[in-house]
């Protein structure tokens, strides 16, 4: 604990210190305080460090006596309905489950109509399909019809944002939880840890995660067990994109040990989410400061180091649903919007 707090500590010490004295008067048209809660994740996870920096930026940025919250709360499906329940003012959360909120689709049992994006594009996660089997077909419906009837396969918990994705794409391909089951086979919802000694126990056949490249959990599974990354089918992959909103993304070779061979994988990317009800000033005074701070902003994490609002933060393919209005102001300021 004393190390996660020395980290969080130093990434939001870089933050403070490389910001831009100018951006203090970004917020000359608030003149009231504020008070904001950033809903990300658990600690230790790479969304609660991004909170961190945020409420770094934020609490130099706007008018004295403002205060920003940021607890470690909330989660891949859980931000955007905090946000819509008024128990957060501002939510990380991915740019394909803003697709489902606005559809109100997956979890959402209906359109998510107050919501609206402030910005997308910070980074870069994968759907990750890991075969226990170093020789394992290189596609995911090649492997699962080599594994034969009784398949085991492992999600993260029900509810959670991998176990929804890995559900869409097994579905997809004729392997969905009632299908396994019918044919002998079994799906484990479960945790990390439980995972991760599966694999070198050979006590499952498939783990299907959300991850980012040398994801700490998948980088374990890979270094202790013979395993082989896999990739869906082209058609797969296009039903995913049109269907659910995922993006292709290709991850490079090196990623993790035995995944030697770039793979196109469905892909998405963070956002953050805020109430359709925040005023115009304020989202273009959160979407200014991060912007005309971007060095501050990415040294808070690793994963940020790519990220630009010129050419990523604006675009509609990592959002998933509307901008704020105040957002698009500061975007066509830039040019950026039309």
């Amino acid at each position: 604990m004393k190390r996660w707090m020395t980290a969080i500590s130093a990434a939001a010490l870089i933050a403070a210190s490389s910001f831009t004295a100018a951006t203090t008067a970004t917020a000359a048209g608030l003149k009231d305080p504020v008070q904001l809660r950033v809903a990300s994740f658990r600690q230790g996870s790479s969304w609660y460090v991004y909170g961190v920096t945020l409420g770094e930026l934020l609490r130099k940025a706007l008018p004295e006596g403002s205060q920003i919250d940021t607890p470690p709360l909330g989660g891949g499906t859980a931000n955007p309905l905090l946000v819509a329940r008024g128990k957060a003012d501002i939510g990380l959360s991915f740019a394909v489950v803003n697709r489902w909120a606005r559809e109100g689709s997956e979890l959402f049992d209906a359109p998510q109509s107050d919501l609206r994006t402030l910005m997308g594009g910070f980074d870069q996660y994968y759907l990750g399909m890991i075969a226990n089997r170093p020789d394992a077909a290189g596609t995911l419906s090649g492997y699962v019809d080599e594994l034969g009837p009784e398949k085991r396969i492992m999600l993260l918990r029900r509810g959670s944002f991998g176990s929804y994705a890995g559900e869409q794409v097994l579905g997809e391909i004729g392997a969905g939880e009632d299908a396994v089951a019918d044919a002998g086979g079994s799906y484990t919802f479960t945790d990390f840890s439980t995972v991760k000694s599966a694999f070198p126990a050979g006590r499952t056949d498939l783990f299907i995660q959300v991850m980012t490249r040398g994801h700490p959990a998948i980088t374990e599974i890979a270094e202790t067990t013979d395993v082989t990354f896999l990739e869906p089918e082209d058609d797969t992959l296009a039903t995913l994109q049109e269907k659910y909103g995922w993006q292709a993304a290709t991850l490079q070779p090196g990623a993790f040990r035995g995944q030697d061979q770039a793979l196109r994988l469905p892909g998405t990317t963070t956002s953050l989410v805020v109430s359709k009800e925040m005023s115009d000033e304020l989202a273009y005074t959160i979407v200014k400061t991060v912007c005309e701070n971007q060095d501050a902003f990415r040294a808070g994490h690793k994963a940020l180091a790519d990220f630009d609002c010129a050419s990523d933060a604006w675009r509609a393919e990592n959002l998933g649903m509307p901008l704020h209005p105040g957002a698009k102001r500061y975007y066509r300021e830039q040019g950026w919007l039309e």
